[in-house]
């Protein structure tokens, strides 16, 4: 499905992501001076595009490291948590809504279905075949909900990863310098960071948890709504 460039969702969360680690670096490394500064219409047009940058250069690591690394090695992606039996103890009760798992029957119509179409393992090669299936990517109305989620959880994820970059940059500059506010400044940064990452695995959930249970539904009423 083609996609705008710039769609709402992608551009407000680089932007985000991106102001913020400018922000972050006036107050660890002295430069750029984003903060107190009157702007220009060419110097405004500068660090709009340096916060636009920022924020695509950010989205990288946050996706291999919050995504490709924490969540898909350690808490599990959606597409095996909605199918579990029985939450992980430790992780399931810090994470409680990230691994709740589907209705049993509907996972059994789901993988029920799958089977029959020559799938039979679960995590990722049901999630592939369910989301690119002809049904899936005819439906209009569900490729505008994914692609809200989609927007939603990158926002959040981005945003939380570079809140602990920050934060962490600004614990450490602490000790080395007389602003009085630093250390809160961090621990703040912290705290949103670690809020912004329980959204990120809300909306991360969300976005599964909509395709299957659309997947379900086509099961037993022969279309997609």
């Amino acid at each position: 499905m083609d996609r705008v460039p710039f769609d709402p969702y992608d551009f407000s969360g680089y932007l985000a992501s991106g102001l913020l680690l400018l922000i972050g670096m006036q107050l660890t490394l002295g430069f750029p001076e984003v903060l107190g500064s009157e702007f220009k219409v060419f110097d405004g047009a500068a660090i709009l595009l340096a916060v636009y940058v920022a924020g695509q250069l950010v989205a990288t690591p946050a996706k291999a490291i919050l995504e490709d690394g924490l969540v898909d090695k350690v808490l599990g992606r959606p597409s095996v948590n909605l199918f579990r039996d029985t939450k992980p103890v430790i992780r399931g009760f810090i994470f409680p809504g990230f691994y709740k798992a589907l209705p049993q029957a509907i996972a059994n119509a789901i993988t029920g279905k799958a089977k029959h179409e020559g799938v039979t393992e679960l995590g990722e090669p049901l999630f592939l075949h369910v989301r690119f299936s002809p049904g899936m990517l005819s439906n209009e109305q569900l490729m505008r909900r994914l692609a809200t989620f989609l927007g939603l959880y990158g926002f959040a994820r981005n945003l939380a990863f570079t809140s602990f970059l920050v934060g962490a940059a600004l614990l450490l500059k602490a000790p080395y310098t007389d602003h009085p506010h630093l250390t809160r400044y961090g621990l703040t940064a912290i705290l949103a960071g670690v809020l912004l990452f329980y959204r990120y695995l809300k909306f991360f959930r969300q976005y599964s948890f909509e395709l299957f249970n659309t997947y379900a539904r086509m099961r037993s009423e022969g279309t997609s709504r």
